[in-house]
Order: C-alpha cells, then sequence, then structure tokens
C-alpha cells in the first residue's frame, strides 16, 4: 500500500522518493487516504513536502482538506510559502473564507498576492454580497496605506463589484 511505502521514506528521511509517492497518492484519488494526508499536512515543517501534500489533497478533492489547508493559511510557519495552499484550494469551493483570502491580497509576497486573487476569482459566485461588500471595504482601507500598490488593489475591488 502506498500509504506504508510513504510511512517507510518519510521516517527513513527519502524526501525525494516521498514526493513521489504523495504524487501517485494525489494521481490516484484515493479518498480512504485524506486522514493520513492531513495529519501530514498539518504536522510537517517541511515546505517542500506540505507543497506535495496540498497538491495531492486537491487532486483528490475530498472536503476534508479544506479546514486543514485554511488553518495553515494562518499559521505562522506558512507565513513564506502560502502560494500552493492556495492553489490547492482552487479546488474547492473555499468561498465561505472570502475575508481571509482577501487579507492574503496584502501580503508583500507576489505569488500569495496573485494567487489570493486568482482564488477569489474562482469563488466569485460563491460569495455572498455582504461578504463582498466587506472585502471591497478592506481593500480600500489597504488602498490608503499602500499607493505602491494602486493597481493591483483596484483590479481586485472591480473583481468583487464585477461578479
Amino acid at each position: 500500500m502506498l500509504l506504508d511505502k510513504l510511512k517507510k521514506e518519510l521516517n527513513n528521511g527519502g524526501l525525494e522518493n516521498a514526493l513521489d509517492t504523495i504524487e501517485k497518492i494525489g494521481l490516484m484519488q484515493d479518498y480512504t487516504t485524506v486522514p493520513t494526508l492531513i495529519n501530514y499536512l498539518v504536522s510537517t515543517n517541511n515546505n517542500m513536502l506540505r507543497d506535495a501534500l496540498a497538491i495531492a489533497l486537491a487532486d483528490i478533492g475530498d472536503h476534508q482538506a479544506i479546514e486543514p489547508l485554511i488553518g495553515l493559511l494562518k499559521s505562522p510557519k506558512t507565513l513564506k510559502s502560502r502560494g500552493t495552499l492556495l492553489y490547492a484550494l482552487e479546488s474547492f469551493n473555499c468561498s465561505n473564507y472570502a475575508e481571509l483570502i482577501t487579507e492574503l491580497l496584502f501580503e508583500n509576497n507576489f505569488e500569495v498576492s496573485r494567487q489570493a486573487f486568482i482564488l477569489l476569482e474562482a469563488q466569485m459566485l460563491h460569495i455572498s454580497n455582504d461578504v463582498k461588500t466587506e472585502c471591497i471595504k478592506r481593500i480600500k482601507q489597504e488602498l490608503r496605506k499602500t499607493p505602491d500598490k494602486v493597481q493591483f488593489l483596484t483590479e481586485s475591488i472591480d473583481l468583487f463589484l464585477d461578479n
């Protein structure tokens, strides 16, 4: 079984082999692997491993992955590596987290801010008008503080207004 193989690879420090195994698990889309993958996802401090696990969970598409991925977006341990977590969330309806994702538009990390924009764009049909209004207010607040991001933040406001 691939999960047994993954456990051995992780215990023996075989990161490259573990990454290959995780990719295979994701491609198989075996829902029974989700709890184990989530456990590894939230417990690891290795960014490469976390990213591979996030992608595998997105490939499988089980909604159990949403909460742990969102939790990691809030975690200080992912401060410099949230782009792939946002990418993985594109596979799910995470419109309930639009306000959190909007906050990530303001990060100085280009990948994270743009990936947050892409994720919001994909979720727009599911976001309530009240939440859209709150997100627009928050973007306007940030716009006053960071004039160097005028174009991007204006496009972000337009995203909420056009949908």
